[in-house]
């Protein structure tokens, strides 16, 4: 056998799959189509620094571009709710210098890291040995996991369910210069007309630049750049503002899949679904499970068994721990994005009228929002503003 594990695919949760088996001595080969891990980049690169510090990982100060300490959530009439905690919440991060220096730190546990090498077919066998054809060559590995994002190609040619294509919205943003913006101050923007699904969002970047960006149902990059030019907040910031680049993407909006794992075989990050719903954000619940699923390959090199059997620890644990969280903030975006804009609006100016802001402040967590969720669900203040907003519920969802 050539390699005990290899990796499809560079991007966060691949290589940090990697990386925790390398940890434990194993032999495993990481796999990426691009020339250069982490480009091209599809992120607005904003987590949080207990994310972060959950990961056992501080980036350098080259890879952090700014850090923010709050939101402003725009309703589509205007008006506007400021949620902030008191202290620096998340880091500004560049996407291509992140996941090089992930790649650096896999590279450094002894991941060997081949690039340009595209995988066009995985073939799995229940006697141990798995098969990777890539462009050049084909290798064998007693694990193979596929890292592949939303594409979903490799896993759904060896079994796994895909992503539906209503849970993956197109998204375009664009990084500018010359902006006047809050620089410590994320903002985003709900309303059916800018962004049916989801929202846009403007992320400072520092030094008067910002990613601005918008993920819908459709037409992402057309509904972004009407907004550049008529939204009446966010035209005003961008006035003056100078296109650097731009990039496209998919923001997944679904639930976690339902099996993640098999003979031999998983899958991690996007691939499986770990991504929050409400923001489309899947780097730190991604990569907390991807380490889930290197610690279960771990044991089942270990114990010489890579079975389904074995490898399903990997998708019971990632249920106990992290489903109910994702499953929560994804049944909170179905029920805030099936509103009419005037029930955004309601929401939006009752959520800060009766005071629940204050359990946002308190107990909110940026990547494991099920909790606070779940909290404010249970707040009688909550039931009055669910009977006000179920009138304004879209007719025609």
């Amino acid at each position: 056998m050539e390699y005990e594990a290899i990796v499809t695919g560079a991007g966060p949760a691949g290589i940090l799959t990697a990386t925790k088996i390398a940890e434990e001595g194993h032999n495993v080969l990481l796999l990426e189509e691009h020339k250069r891990i982490g480009e091209p980049d599809h992120c607005a690169g904003l987590l949080s620094s207990s994310g972060l510090g959950s990961l056992k990982l501080k980036p350098p100060d080259e890879v952090i571009q700014n850090t923010v300490a709050g939101a402003r959530i725009h309703a589509p009439s205007g008006h506007s709710i400021f949620i902030e905690r008191g202290r620096r919440e998340a880091f500004v991060i560049d996407r291509r210098k992140f996941d090089s220096w992930l790649a650096e730190r896999a590279s450094d546990q002894g991941v060997k890291i081949v690039t340009n090498s595209k995988v066009i077919a995985v073939t799995h066998s229940k006697k141990g040995a798995q098969t990777v054809k890539t462009s050049h060559e084909s290798l064998q590995s007693r694990v193979v996991v596929i890292a592949e994002g939303v594409r979903s190609v490799l896993s759904k040619s060896v079994g796994f369910p895909t992503i539906s294509k209503r849970s993956r919205l197109p998204a375009y943003q664009y990084e500018l210069k010359g902006v006047d913006i809050e620089e410590d101050l994320v903002e985003m923007f709900y309303g059916r007309r800018l962004a049916p699904g989801f929202f846009a969002w403007i992320v400072p970047l520092g030094e008067g630049r910002a990613r601005v960006g918008l993920a819908s149902r459709s037409r992402s990059k057309i509904r972004l750049e009407s907004a550049l030019h008529h939204h009446p907040i966010i035209s005003k910031r961008l006035k003056n503002a100078e296109k650097v680049r731009g990039m496209g993407g998919t923001v997944i909006v679904g639930q976690p899949k339902t099996k993640i794992s098999a003979d031999g075989l998983a899958i991690v990050g996007d691939t499986a679904g770990m991504v929050k719903a409400t923001t489309g954000g899947g780097v730190i619940i991604g990569g907390l499970t991807a380490r889930i699923a290197g610690e279960t390959i771990n044991e089942a090199l270990q114990e010489d068994e890579t079975s389904r059997k074995m490898l399903s620890r990997y998708d019971k644990r990632c249920k106990s721990m992290y489903y109910r969280e994702l499953q929560t903030m994804y049944l909170a975006q179905k029920a805030f994005t099936s509103l009419t804009d005037k029930g955004l609006d309601s929401v939006v100016q009752d959520a800060n009228d009766l005071g629940l802001l204050n359990i946002i402040r308190r107990e909110g967590d940026m990547d494991l929002q099920g909790q606070v969720i779940r909290k404010l669900i249970a707040n009688p203040r909550t039931f009055l503003l669910g009977l006000k907003a179920v009138r304004y519920i879209n007719p025609f969802l």
